[in-house]
């Protein structure tokens, strides 16, 4: 096995579905999904421009009432406005996870008609799985409109702060059902190392979205669930290359990956091991060896990052230099001056 690996995915994925159905289905499940959020960030709205005239109205008008009886009218007014709010908002808000849930299970049903291929096969599977992935990607470029926008377009940016949870909530749901079809697969052909490339390609853009989702929130609950969620991920999608591993020890490709998670799970040991594996396969590869350096020395393992440092010295790369930063000395003696 070879680094074509990571591309068979693609090549036994049915192209006709994508340019003839997939269209249609997307553009329509992303207008649905749009009008979904767009009813509740307006229903938000309009609450809040209420709750502001009211209270504005009481502020504006506070020194001329003279009776306490419209005082206490315009109070039970607000107190109305506020009861009818959270009343509607948790009404609304369940009826909108039911309409998305819907949303979602309309869509991948909608992918399975669209298939000639019989349910169960690798082919069914994999087509459905990356439909759902390619319409979580799609899914990034509204979101990256709606974050951009000028002042001008206030009214779109406060709905994009309602929006910015369900939107995160569809992506992942749209992933973990990728995941489902990939895993789906698994009962029948366990040992399909295509299926197992794209459910350890699933799992690593679910680790990345709960990554990007993080810098969003400030909630520190939020942050930490989503934090496990990362680590999880990561973890699945270790298990997977592990398992590639197994069946293509020398794919370049796959330690790669191994040695991709390891970092991100901070296991600088193994993420050693598997650059030491990687620089055997491919001797001439000057970046693979610059990384296996850079590790040396962070592990204290100064001797042989020096080593390594002076081998891409000879081969005259062009980063070898800036090696000698991650030299453990040097990291000991800016402790000292701070």
């Amino acid at each position: 096995m070879n680094l074509r690996l990571k591309n068979t995915t693609t090549q036994r994925f049915n192209q006709v579905f994508f340019q003839k159905q997939a269209g249609k289905n997307f553009n329509d499940t992303i207008f649905n999904l749009k009008n979904i959020l767009n009813f509740f960030s307006f229903f938000n709205l309009s609450f809040y421009i209420l709750f502001a005239v009211e209270i504005f109205t009481i502020a504006l008008l506070f020194a001329f009432l003279s009776s306490s009886t419209f005082l206490a009218l315009m109070l039970a007014t607000i107190f109305l406005t506020c009861f009818s709010y959270f009343i509607l908002f948790f009404y609304f808000q369940g009826k909108k996870n039911e309409k998305i849930n819907h949303l979602l299970n309309k869509f991948v049903i909608s992918c399975r008609r669209a298939l000639s291929l019989p349910l169960g096969s690798a082919e069914h599977h994999l087509t459905v799985a990356k439909a759902c992935s390619n319409l979580s990607e799609s899914i990034i470029s509204i979101q990256t409109e709606l974050e951009k926008l000028n002042f001008l377009s206030f009214v779109k940016k406060v709905s994009y702060y309602f929006q910015r949870e369900d939107f995160f909530k569809f992506r992942e749901n749209l992933l973990i059902a990728a995941a489902k079809e990939h895993i789906a697969q698994l009962q029948h052909t366990p040992t399909d190392l295509e299926v197992h490339t794209a459910l350890s390609s699933t799992y690593t853009k679910l680790s990345k979205l709960y990554l990007d989702t993080k810098k969003i929130f400030n909630n520190k609950t939020k942050i930490i669930e989503l934090d496990n969620k990362y680590t999880s991920t990561i973890k699945c999608a270790l298990e997977e290359f592990k398992i590639l591993n197994d069946y293509a020890p020398n794919d370049p490709w796959i330690r790669l990956q191994l040695a991709k998670s390891y970092n991100i799970l901070d296991m600088k040991i193994d993420e050693t091991k598997e650059y030491q594996i990687l620089y055997k396969l491919c001797p001439n590869d000057n970046n693979i060896l610059y990384k296996l350096g850079t590790l040396y020395f962070e592990m204290g393992k100064n001797s042989k990052g020096l080593r390594v440092y002076e081998e891409l010295k000879i081969r005259s790369f062009k980063n070898a230099d800036t090696l000698l930063s991650y030299y453990s000395i040097f990291k000991i003696h800016e402790n000292i001056n701070e």
